[in-house]
């Protein structure tokens, strides 16, 4: 997975560097990929993106544990590619209930899952259902995952490609002070 070589504690700060800066980049809340509310609710923060091509990932933080949901929208395991509408079976088995009942508001929609995992402090690795993909169906983690910038240059070469014309808006500076402040 992707996310494997940073803590949750990173990829928390991680998160709510790159919303902040893109809303420096962008006045256009619709145009922005990354958010992040803290405090959801009591313990829970969400940092969501959305790539506006109709891909998500949402993502719950607690202080110990979190939260992956992802739905690639041309993914063979979406609810819309089965026969007949439906999570991919294992999808959410296992997934701890309290970051699971976060999802369920409207606002997240829990259908809409290619992909979901989950990790505490104390996990080595990243946690998932029993899904099984018995013809090597893509769920869409390994390319949706790689738009979470986890370092500063990460979220430049996003900025550079995504706000193209805009790119010079922010200073590579801003980019490194705002990562630092997060930390």
């Amino acid at each position: 997975m992707d996310l494997d070589d940073i803590t949750n504690k990173n990829l928390k700060a991680a998160l709510k560097a790159s919303a902040i800066l893109d809303i420096e980049f962008c006045d256009d809340e619709h145009l922005r990929c990354f958010s992040y509310k803290a405090e959801y609710a009591r313990g829970v923060d969400i940092a969501t993106y959305d790539n506006g091509g109709g891909d998500q990932i949402v993502i719950v933080l607690t202080s110990n544990t979190i939260l992956i949901k992802g739905f690639d929208h041309e993914s063979q395991v979406s609810p819309h590619s089965q026969d007949e509408y439906a999570i991919w079976p294992g999808m959410y088995q296992g997934t701890p209930k309290e970051l699971l009942k976060i999802l369920e508001a409207d606002d997240f929609e829990i259908d809409h899952v290619t992909f979901c995992f989950w990790r505490s402090e104390k996990d080595a690795a990243w946690q998932q259902g029993p899904v099984n993909f018995k013809n090597n169906e893509d769920d869409g983690a390994s390319w949706l995952l790689c738009a979470i910038p986890k370092t500063p240059s990460d979220f430049i070469e996003y900025a550079n490609e995504y706000y193209s014309d805009d790119f010079n808006k922010v200073s590579p500076e801003r980019v490194y002070q705002v990562f630092n402040e997060n930390t």
